[in-house]
């Protein structure tokens, strides 16, 4: 775990809007053939960015009032990925930046069109990176393990079910199903290699399919697809109907323990 001083010290850099060295867990001793270039940064999409003259003034690329600044609060965050985050074991801790405009993300981490969260959010990496990366993925994420020299070690995941998404996270996605590592140079993603099981639950997400229960009920985002404070009944060819929307607040529970209106 990081100490209280590093924590301060990667937030006041990442403030900066400069690439960071968050100092997380270390993966083992790495190829260094399989880091990829020192200026390898994530796919750009130039329509959600600000001017090129205007980013390389400030070194900012979100528009206003979101540029140069960031956030870690999953408020932040799309409530069907919050909730499939939670649902992969990571817990709000861990979440590193849910919108941003560090430098070396060219703009991916600006909110979607239209809202106030980004599709892409950065996560700790933890002690088993791998492990957490693929717990993402098949959860709906499409997620790679960023390591230096390129990066700080940190996991990026782009939520592949959320409602709105810049053409950039798009393209990240589209290279994830190729195996790839939605980078700039699109080579193949050889530290947690993708496999099959992880293509297909991030295409489920994505055409939000989700294995629901007949008869079961469900708040929207938890298995099936919906807003989060509506109920929903699971019919027979596993799609879902709204029961009715929930005032006070839709209660995702365990599993085997039908969801509830408070």
């Amino acid at each position: 775990m990081k100490s209280a001083l590093t924590t301060v010290a990667f937030f006041a850099v990442l403030a900066g809007c400069d690439p960071v060295e968050d100092e997380l867990g270390d993966p083992g001793d790495l190829d260094p053939s399989l880091e990829g270039p020192a200026d390898d940064v994530e796919l750009a999409d130039a329509e959600d960015l600000v001017s090129s003259e205007e980013s390389a003034l400030r070194h900012c690329y979100c528009r206003a009032p979101y540029a140069c600044v960031h956030s870690s609060s999953p408020s932040h965050m799309y409530s069907g990925a919050h909730w499939a985050m939670r649902k992969a074991g990571v817990s709000d801790s861990s979440l590193i930046q849910t919108y941003g405009d560090v430098r070396a993300s060219v703009g991916t981490h600006c909110p979607e069109s239209g809202t106030t969260w980004s599709a892409a959010t950065d996560i700790a990496s933890g002690s088993s990176p791998c492990a957490r990366t693929r717990a993402l993925r098949r959860q709906g994420f499409a997620a790679w393990y960023r390591v230096p020299p390129s990066f700080s070690r940190h996991i990026h995941a782009v939520y592949a079910g959320a409602p709105e998404m810049k053409q950039s996270l798009k393209n990240q996605v589209a290279s994830f199903l190729q195996g790839r590592n939605g980078l700039a140079s699109n080579g193949v993603d050889s530290i947690c290699p993708i496999t099959a099981a992880e293509k297909a639950a991030v295409i489920a997400a994505r055409e939000h399919r989700y294995p629901c229960s007949p008869g079961g009920l469900y708040c929207g985002t938890d298995v099936v697809w919906g807003y989060r404070n509506t109920l929903y009944r699971c019919n027979s060819n596993h799609t879902a109907s709204a029961v009715r929307s929930c005032r006070r607040g839709c209660d995702i529970n365990p599993s085997g323990i039908a969801d509830a209106c408070r």
